[in-house]
């Protein structure tokens, strides 16, 4: 080995050859600290290129080096000690950066599973890579098969949102799983491994995951409230997993009739993802396809791949990752089915016979409803959502509020609120539906509840999720919603009131034409004199005033503004009607009509209270 010294200048990276992809700043701000002080104590190692020389380890200290020059503590003809290497090749210079690397400052989990990756996908054997990164053989099969992870999981993973152990669970998933996975995690679902792990292994035969013509399945189906593809499962496992294998040897008979360059089928809960690569076409390499077909039924097919130069012994020692199950169970899935059906049925017949408890396992199970693992979901009605974050709400937005914030001092749920769940504009009815306690934690609290409690609680989650089913579009039919509307006698006449909110969405003419049914032209005079903003700001205070029961306003005035509800705030039809609103707003139209007939409508000293109009220059 022969050390030579050569000036920083001629020194450059060598793109994409390190295997850290994650370079930490404040280490090397410290390490150029160090080589100010005391010089460059450990040399680098580099292969000639024409005039320059690549970096084949070292590239911290040249960072280190090249932020001291950006500086001008050093110049950049400052002599860096080198070791030349000439007959290196492209896999021999990864092996050493990887070595070097790890040995020096252990590799992100991440970086060192893509670097173990391509040092066995180049023909390196196991046992080789773990002795000279100084590891087990055993990290070396962890950390590789990480490398089958999607690209989405991976930057997750070094981004230290997903933890290493739930990373190798995820191991165990589809490319589609794993995306599912990270929209939970965004939605704010609480997991760790074993969650992930369970939800993977423990997969149903689904409609959704049949290749095959669903004609051909002959047993029965069980679905669940929602009746989707995801949701229903056939009954007779033994017999969709049969179909499922012919339509999996028809579909590798097809692309090997197709002039696939290889068909490979994985059976196991894992796929070594990372023992195969994109085909390069422009090198003239004819795509293969590998069908991975879960024990679960879940088929995955990636086309266009190549295989890389894995030893067989490396294939076989790594086609099992550690964290898949290695046991087989006592009891398969039929008989499990079959046994969690029986039971199932068992206590629903325990249930029937006794009320209270049938209550209790309701509440449990709707708040509950947010775990990892379930299918469905209690979400409150987004009419909750839509005045959370308003300084106006309304007095039945704290209706409401105070009914979840009862319950929540019940459960003693406050205690445990974090700001991962809820948010500062949301309200206690939010926190109420997010997870909180652990299942058996919660089933305890409620059947701590005396009758009353637990009553309110399972009307209060009732309550939270019932409203209008679009809230996008008018309810004018015969819904539920207006059917119980109707039943309750529920009037919007006593919880709203026309103000701005509503008025300044409406038109200038529909705003007219409020003011001329309402009778509030009287008071407001001349409508033309008034822009859309006055005119909202005007009614808006007219209307408020009516309901406070101004001692200014006339009783006729304040009959018809209190009176009055447009045809949004009306339930399909079905809505309490008091007095015979129609025909009083027919007369005082009537009288309107005449009065405008003869002039604009006088307007009278309370215009001045309210706002004044702006009249045209």
């Amino acid at each position: 080995m022969t050390i030579e010294t050569i000036p920083f200048s001629k020194l450059a990276l060598t793109e994409g050859a390190n295997p850290r992809r994650s370079i930490d700043a404040a280490a090397i701000e410290g390490l150029a600290a160090s080589i100010k002080a005391d010089g460059l104590l450990q040399n680098l190692v580099v292969r000639k290129d024409g005039r320059k020389f690549r970096i084949v380890s070292g590239e911290r200290r040249w960072r280190a080096l090249a932020l001291l020059v950006e500086r001008g503590d050093i110049g950049k003809d400052y002599p860096v000690p080198v070791e030349v290497r000439a007959d290196l090749t492209e896999a021999d210079a990864l092996r050493l950066a990887t070595v070097e690397n790890i040995q020096r400052e252990q590799l992100p989990p991440m970086d060192e599973a893509e670097a173990f990756a391509l040092l066995l996908g180049q023909g390196a054997r196991l046992e080789d890579v773990a002795a000279k990164a100084g590891v087990s053989v055993l990290t070396v099969k962890r950390r590789v098969a990480l490398a089958s992870l999607t690209d989405e999981v991976k930057a997750l993973v070094r981004n230290g949102e997903i933890s290493l152990a739930a990373a190798e669970a995820l191991t165990l998933g589809s490319a589609e799983q794993q995306r599912a996975v990270i929209e939970r995690l965004e939605s704010g679902y609480r997991y760790d491994a074993d969650d992930i792990r369970d939800w993977l292994t423990g997969e149903k035969p689904a409609l959704s995951l049949a290749i095959f013509p669903l004609e051909r399945y002959e047993g029965t189906t069980t679905s669940d409230l929602f009746a989707d593809e995801d949701s229903t499962v056939f009954d007779d496992a033994e017999q969709f997993l049969r179909l499922q294998t012919e339509a999996v040897e028809a579909l590798a008979a097809h692309h090997r009739e197709a002039g696939a360059a290889f068909v490979d089928i994985l059976t196991d809960s894992y796929a070594a993802w990372w023992q195969y690569r994109e085909a390069d076409a422009e090198q003239g390499e004819t795509g293969g396809v590998v069908i991975h077909f879960k024990p679960s039924g879940r088929v995955e097919v990636r086309q266009g791949l190549a295989r890389r130069e894995v030893r067989p012994s490396v294939a076989e020692e790594t086609a099992d990752h550690p964290a898949a199950p290695k046991e087989k169970p006592e009891y398969t899935g039929a008989v499990i089915r079959m046994a969690a059906a029986h039971k199932s049925l068992a206590v629903m017949a325990g249930l029937l016979a006794n009320p209270r408890k049938a209550r209790e396992v309701a509440v449990v199970t709707m708040l509950n409803a947010c775990d990892f693992t379930a299918r469905a979901r209690l979400d409150a009605h987004p009419a909750l959502g839509y005045f959370a974050g308003e300084d106006g709400k309304p007095e039945t937005y704290a209706t409401v509020e105070g009914a979840a914030l009862t319950v929540m001092e019940a459960l003693d749920i406050a205690a445990t609120l974090t700001s991962r769940y809820l948010s500062p504009d949301r309200g206690a009815w939010e926190t109420l539906l997010r997870p909180q306690k652990e299942p058996l934690a919660l089933y305890e609290a409620v059947t701590a509840l005396d009758d009353a409690a637990l009553d309110a609680l399972h009307l209060l989650l009732t309550t939270l999720t019932f409203g209008q089913g679009n809230m996008d579009a008018l309810d004018a039919g015969a819904s539920l919603f207006n059917r119980v509307a109707s039943d309750l006698g529920v009037s919007m006449r006593d919880h709203w009131c026309p103000d701005e909110a509503f008025l300044t969405r409406r038109r200038k003419d529909q705003l007219e034409a409020i003011a001329k049914e309402t009778g509030a032209v009287t008071r407001l005079g001349a409508l033309k004199d008034y822009n859309k903003t006055q005119l909202a700001a005007a009614l808006a205070r007219h209307f408020e005033r009516c309901a406070a029961d101004d001692k200014l306003i006339a009783a006729d005035l304040k009959a018809r503004a209190n009176a009055w509800l447009p045809e949004a705030m009306r339930f399909g039809g079905l809505e309490v009607e008091s007095g015979n609103v129609a025909e009083d707003v027919t007369e005082v139209e009537a009288d309107i009509e005449a009065d405008d007939a003869i002039g604009d409508g006088f307007p009278t000293p309370a215009v001045a209270e309210d706002v004044q109009p702006a009249h045209a220059a």
